[in-house]
């Protein structure tokens, strides 16, 4: 074996042993997703307040380090005309915000949560007041909440 050919088998096994070498101890475990879930009735009387609870948890547990959860509220196809409030932190990974549907119809809140180098946007209808039942018929034809909701994800940063 020439010296070259030994110095190119050398190098190689010197540059993968570092890239192998983890610190004893290190955590290189993958870390889980942030869960965020938002529980609304399906449905509520207008000019009520009502409570917009959005919980996230990562691995089970309680997140209360997000860095933004931020509830987006809009009427069904008037979305440039919807609200932005952020949420404050109440115990346990549950944030929240109050809010008050002043008129009857189909609406999406969408939460916008940030946390642990992780984004997570799900969405959920309700119906306030009196909606008609052609109305509940058109908003699920178009793909309701469902086109939406493919709009939740988790992305890492």
């Amino acid at each position: 074996m020439n010296i070259k050919t030994f110095g190119i088998i050398l190098a190689s096994a010197f540059f993968l042993s570092a890239c192998n070498n983890n610190e004893e101890g290190a955590d290189t475990s993958i870390p889980s997703i942030i869960e965020v879930s938002i529980d609304l009735p399906e449905s509520s009387p207008a000019n009520e307040q009502l409570d917009i609870p959005v919980q996230v948890t990562q691995g089970g547990e309680p997140v209360d380090d997000a860095r933004d959860v931020v509830i987006e509220i809009w009427e069904d196809q008037d979305r440039e005309n919807g609200f932005l409030e952020e949420a404050k932190l109440q115990s346990d990974g549950l944030y929240q915000i109050k809010y008050e549907f002043e008129s009857d119809g189909i609406y999406l809140v969408q939460a916008h949560v940030t946390a642990r180098d992780m984004h997570s946007m799900p969405t959920k209808p309700i119906i306030i007041g009196d909606v008609s039942e052609e109305d509940i018929n058109a908003f699920n034809e178009a793909g309701g909440a469902s086109s939406e909701e493919q709009g939740e994800s988790n992305h890492h940063h």
